[in-house]
């Protein structure tokens, strides 16, 4: 039997397949050049990137109402103030820019969003230097993301190895 707190399974299951799915739309057009080749004319590397990129919006969104419903676990002890206040700072803000880079992402293009050829979210008009800066707030918020997604797992790391507690394991084993 676990004496820890736990995440729900619906959280778990949340939160690892966010986190494929940042690391799937990263890839994509990080890796863009490279996959043509071997995707040929069939796909649609930045058409997979949009679509996954409102899909990882919608359940953050998802993930919020849990998050309401169930509450989240106290997995810190509360005699640890900084690492407390350091965890949900980055954690907030790791769910605010999941909202900001697909937005941004949206909103950057003056072209109408085709969601896995099921959907089409039409563009809004904008004058060009309006593009440009939602451009330049998805580039930078994306590496935003990246960096604090790695200060995310570091921390996981070092509570697990250095500090030896159950942190990481309220995230990862079954409830």
């Amino acid at each position: 039997m676990q004496n820890y707190p736990q995440y729900s399974s619906k959280q778990k299951w949340i939160h690892w397949l966010t986190l494929v799915l940042i690391v799937f739309v990263f890839l994509l057009v990080t890796f863009k050049v490279t996959l043509s080749p071997y995707l040929g004319g069939m796909v649609n590397v930045y058409l997979l990137h949009k679509s996954f990129g409102v899909l990882i919006l919608g359940i953050t969104f998802w993930r919020l109402v849990v998050i309401k419903r169930q509450g989240v676990p106290d997995v810190l002890p509360k005699h640890h103030k900084l690492q407390r206040i350091l965890s949900k700072s980055i954690q907030g803000v790791i769910y605010l820019l999941l909202m900001i880079v697909p937005l941004s992402g949206y909103l950057m293009s003056s072209r109408s969003l085709n969601v896995f050829g099921i959907i089409s979210i039409p563009a809004i008009d904008m004058p060009n230097e309006a593009y440009q800066a939602f451009h330049q707030t998805h580039t930078v918020s994306a590496y935003f993301l990246a960096v604090l997604l790695i200060v995310h797992i570091a921390g996981a790391l070092f509570h697990y190895f250095w500090i030896k507690d159950k942190v990481l394991q309220s995230m990862l084993s079954r409830n």
